[in-house]
């Protein structure tokens, strides 16, 4: 806890100019004075060099050095050909270009902590003891030549913020939050209320802070998000990485991966110690900007200001957000994530508490009797004694009374982010969300559990004889296994990935969206006759209010039956499940707990998913699909991770350059509104012959050019055609 008021002390009087920052002269400048116009790259070596190094993303050096030696040998004495530049000078140059650099600091080699802050001047690690130096390259040089054993990567957000206004269409891009609040607000003033919530400008908690003046017209709004990265099978998580979304961007684009910005990565394979230490370079930069304020030329208005950055939400999975929040983990006292102030309850002789809302009937330990909670009356999150119980632990003179207050309190220590500025973050605990995505993955964890009769339970408490227990039979599990199989063949392509026979892969990295899909979509239907009538009407109650949870668009009268749907389901899992029987306690676990909170987060941040994890997991997929050196992971994903955040920032800035692939099928014809003229095409394959070939290849021809030249068709199918194309855009067919 010292440690980390130590880390808010700098963060409170955090400066550009701090040794911490690790920013060059040039890099520096450029992000106080930033360009204030577009500098076109006019030389056709450069721009063929930019255009190979984006065209190879996902191949090696030397293939882009290949490239470009064919290139040089080729068009030797053309026009550029002496100026293509090599992999080393390009990178250079799109650096200078975009003002986004990496800054590196010395880490422990065991990954305990981070030679930042209070560790800053530390030449051993205070945990385990270890050399922060290459031992055999200070010894050789009796001490002269210090090489840091280990270092990690941040990637400062400003210089990409400020790229993101450099061209007219991105900025036109950065003005949809305040076109948008405003709408809403206007909305407000005419109607009284809001009856569609499909953003975080509908969520309370972004209101409010418009409304008291703190969030202005010319800010930027980012949330950070937090998680374990697996780059290995069958391995727990080998390093960690944290990434900054914006969120004054349209939704549609917010999420891509064109937009989302890598902000550092702590390498593993060991989980770090003091995960403050690695986070305090990149939220120190955050720190410095809101003192100073961030400088911006607007390509659209073409003017130059001051932008404030605010830091609305920050995310992550339950485990994780005690990193940010600075609570205790999720079976402490107080261990809501939302920091509801709900009272949890424990079992005799027991240290893990549970948030069962009903109290045990037969036997209860003091502390834990507290009477029934009323799930319909749960206390929101963002409790109004954070600030009492913050400062009793930080008072804390010893050992123990620390435990007892960690205890009574939920808190382990101030977070980090307690040095922002107030006016400039939505602040703890009020910026804690729920994670939609862990948590249908946690709750499937438990159905499941209990469905196949697996779950921990008493010596008295034989799952054999738990009626719910549908699944416990080997026979009947592999059965139903193969039913979800064959049920994945008819679920529309653009339901993504389809479940597996979960009776055969369960155990064998069985993906999240799987297990939505499974426990959401195809086992209310496949349990249906199978699970007693009692639970199986507990469960759909979930599963509808889940779904309408899961929506980008959700109405006030779907947020009320959202609401009734799962409290009721929570009230009820109680009663049929766990009995109010102090040995089956731990059949509540937070996710039971999560879930009645959905609906309250949702009408004070907005719809769940516009800040679950899933942008996470897939900005970690698309980073460890490029590693493509096994002996150096950790460095290898930091340099893509640069990479990503440099090359995106340069799209923002010329997205004349990205000439990848818009997806279409060949042939096809794009018809705006989402909607594409497809080629005619036979279903199978076969090999025309005689005069049946000049026929199938008129007949192949077929495009809207030819059907407005009246090439190959008849008058009869020209109109046919036409009326097809008049009711797919008229009446949203496709």
């Amino acid at each position: 806890m010292r440690h980390t008021m130590d880390f808010i002390v700098a963060l409170k009087n955090a400066s550009l100019n701090d040794p911490v920052a690790h920013l060059g002269t040039d890099a520096l400048q450029q992000l106080r004075n930033p360009p204030n116009e577009i500098t076109p790259i006019e030389d056709p070596g450069t721009r063929f060099s930019i255009a190979a190094y984006l065209a190879l993303e996902n191949t090696s050096q030397v293939a882009y050095n290949r490239v470009c030696r064919a290139a040089r040998n080729a068009f030797n004495g053309s026009l550029g050909a002496d100026d293509i530049l090599s992999f080393h000078n390009v990178e250079k140059f799109i650096a200078s270009y975009t003002g986004v650099v990496s800054i590196e600091h010395d880490m422990c080699r065991n990954t305990c902590i981070a030679y930042t802050g209070p560790f800053a001047h530390l030449d051993t690690c205070p945990t385990c003891g270890t050399s922060r130096w290459k031992e055999e390259r200070l010894q050789g040089t009796h001490g002269r030549s210090k090489i840091p054993a280990q270092t990690f990567t941040t990637i400062p957000i400003g210089p990409q913020l400020q790229a993101l206004y450099r061209n007219k269409d991105s900025a036109i891009d950065m003005d949809y939050l305040r076109q948008r609040t405003e709408e809403v607000l206007q909305q407000i003033r005419e109607t009284g209320g809001i009856p569609v919530v499909d953003n975080i400008a509908m969520g309370w908690d972004y209101l409010g802070a418009v409304l008291d003046g703190d969030i202005k017209s010319h800010d930027v709004i980012v949330m950070v998000s937090l998680d374990g990265a697996q780059l290995y099978d069958s391995k727990e998580s080998d390093c960690w990485i944290y990434i900054w979304i914006i969120v004054n961007l349209p939704p549609d684009k917010r999420y891509r991966k064109l937009h989302v910005c890598p902000g550092g990565f702590i390498p593993g394979p060991n989980k770090p110690k003091n995960v403050d230490s690695f986070l305090f370079p990149g939220i120190h930069h955050l720190a410095a900007l809101q003192a100073e304020g961030l400088p911006i030329w607007n390509a659209r208005t073409d003017s130059r200001y001051l932008s404030d950055i605010y830091l609305i939400f920050t995310t992550a999975d339950g485990p994780g957000l005690v990193y940010w929040n600075g609570m205790v983990g999720q079976s402490g006292k107080n261990g809501c994530r939302m920091y509801c102030g709900t009272i949890s309850r424990r079992k005799t002789n027991g240290k893990h508490y549970y948030p069962a809302l009903l109290k045990p009937r037969d036997r209860c330990p003091r502390g834990s009797d507290h009477p029934d909670i009323d799930v319909f009356k749960l206390p929101l999150g963002g409790c109004g004694e954070y600030a009492a119980h913050l400062q009793t632990i930080i008072a804390a003179p010893n050992q123990t009374q620390w435990d007892k207050r960690k205890t009574e309190t939920g808190l382990t220590k101030p977070p980090l982010i307690l040095a922002l500025w107030p006016s400039r973050s939505l602040g703890v605990p009020l910026c804690m969300t729920t994670d939609i995505m862990h948590l249908a993955g946690n709750i499937s964890d438990l159905l499941i559990s209990l469905w196949r009769g697996t779950l921990d339970h008493a010596v008295d408490d034989d799952p054999a004889d738990w009626p719910w227990a549908v699944l416990s039979n080997e026979d009947v599990w592999r059965a139903h296994g193969n039913a979800v199989e064959c049920a994945g063949h008819f679920l529309p392509s653009s339901y993504d990935r389809k479940p597996r026979n979960i009776a055969e892969k369960i155990n064998t990295q069985y993906k999240t969206w799987e297990f939505q899909l499974y426990i959401f979509g195809l086992a209310p239907i496949l349990l249906y006759g199978t699970l007693p009538l009692v639970y199986w009407r507990n469960y759909c109650k979930l599963v509808r209010g889940f779904q309408i949870m899961c929506q980008s668009t959700l109405t006030k009268e779907e947020l009320l039956d959202a609401h009734a749907l799962l409290c009721s389901w929570e009230h009820e899992f109680e009663l049929v499940y766990y009995k109010l029987r102090e040995s089956r306690i731990h059949f509540i676990r937070p996710c039971v707990h999560q879930v009645a909170h959905l609906v309250s987060e949702a009408i004070h941040k907005g719809p769940p998913i516009c800040y679950a994890q899933w942008t996470m997991e897939r900005t970690i997929g698309n980073l460890g699909e490029q590693i493509r050196q096994p002996s150096k992971p950790f460095a290898n994903l930091s340099r893509e991770g640069v990479w990503r955040c440099q090359v995106n920032s340069l799209l923002s800035i010329m997205p004349e350059l990205d000439d990848s692939n818009n997806g279409l099928p060949h042939g096809s014809v794009d018809l705006g509104n989402g909607y594409i003229l497809l080629r005619k095409r036979s279903k199978n394959a076969t090999i025309p012959r005689g005069d049946e070939e000049g026929d199938r290849c008129l007949d192949s021809s077929y495009s809207l050019g030819s059907v407005k030249a009246g090439i190959g068709v008849t008058e009869t199918e020209v109109a046919i055609l036409h009326l097809e194309i008049g009711a797919a855009e008229g009446q949203g067919g496709s």
